[in-house]
């Protein structure tokens, strides 16, 4: 039930560029999305430390499992190679527009999927680490679906067309949730889709989100970004710590009710043959 939630959010996320379609929204939006994508960047990295630390619980061999992980960044950057992201410059014509509108949204479709996959594997380890990339999936879908949403809008496409050709995409991620489920119930997956979806968010952040001195003119404007991508690392891993005791809070529960009933069963069990050891003895005595 919380995997078919989680995908449910992914895919409202999608409709998200509706509130940016005037264009005093959509300039304060560009001002500022640096900013969001270095807080995006510092919420991945806690999620790609706790699937890396899930690894190496499922994975016996420390060795391996750092190669696995290696495996899905070297993945991710294939896709990555094979769909890069469309360029819109503001010079472009309608059809090159259209044309580069286009191979977005099969990446876009492509990139949904897999994270279907990684919701489905996240979530059969612990609902813990499945909450927290849920979050990390929504934060990262939200400012992608908002630019995907713009280039259309750009390429020519009606909001209501823009609107509901973003969320046709992200439903590709419900095929990924239930290849996902498939492979983890047919076959002993988990540890190495767990990996891959630690080299997949890995090659995410480095790649998409971390800032990179080259595109900050000066040390001070990099300085802050860093600064916001602590603050994205300090607030999902508070998260991370308050979901984890309260997991380790119920399951702690769950084992004393457990007990508390099979202790209850025990003293009912001893009472039953107390009484039918009387019973006996009394039968006997007659």
């Amino acid at each position: 039930m919380e995997l078919i939630l989680a995908a449910g959010a992914v895919m409202l996320v999608s409709l998200s560029g509706v509130l940016f379609v005037s264009r005093v929204a959509e300039s304060f939006l560009l001002n500022r999305l640096t900013y969001l994508v270095s807080f995006a960047a510092g919420v991945f990295l806690i999620t790609v430390t706790a699937l890396s630390f899930k690894v190496f619980e499922i994975v016996e061999q420390f060795w391996l499992g750092a190669l696995l992980i290696i495996a899905g960044y070297a993945l991710a950057a294939i896709m990555h190679w094979l769909l890069p992201e469309a360029q819109i410059q503001s010079g472009d014509k309608d059809k090159p527009k259209t044309k580069a509108a286009k191979k977005l949204l099969v990446a876009d479709g492509i990139h949904n999927l897999a994270d279907g996959v990684v919701l489905a594997v996240a979530y059969a380890a612990s609902p813990v680490l499945g909450i927290i990339t849920t979050i990390s999936v929504v934060i990262h879908e939200t400012l992608q679906e908002i630019a995907e949403f713009f280039v259309l809008r750009r390429a020519g496409y009606s909001t209501l067309h823009a609107l509901l050709i973003n969320f046709a995409v992200s439903s590709t991620i419900l095929v990924g949730v239930v290849i996902g489920v498939l492979a983890l119930a047919t076959t002993e997956l988990e540890g190495l889709l767990l990996a891959v979806s630690a080299g997949f968010f890995a090659h995410v952040v480095i790649n998409d989100l971390l800032p990179k001195p080259k595109n900050h003119e000066t040390k001070i404007s990099l300085f802050k970004h860093l600064g916001i991508v602590l603050m994205g690392l300090i607030l999902m891993g508070s998260i991370n710590l308050m979901l984890g005791d309260v997991h380790k809070h119920g399951e702690d529960k769950h084992e004393e009710e457990h007990h508390d009933k099979s202790s209850e069963e025990y003293h009912k069990e001893t009472v039953w043959w107390v009484s039918w050891l009387n019973l006996d003895e009394v039968k006997d005595s007659r």
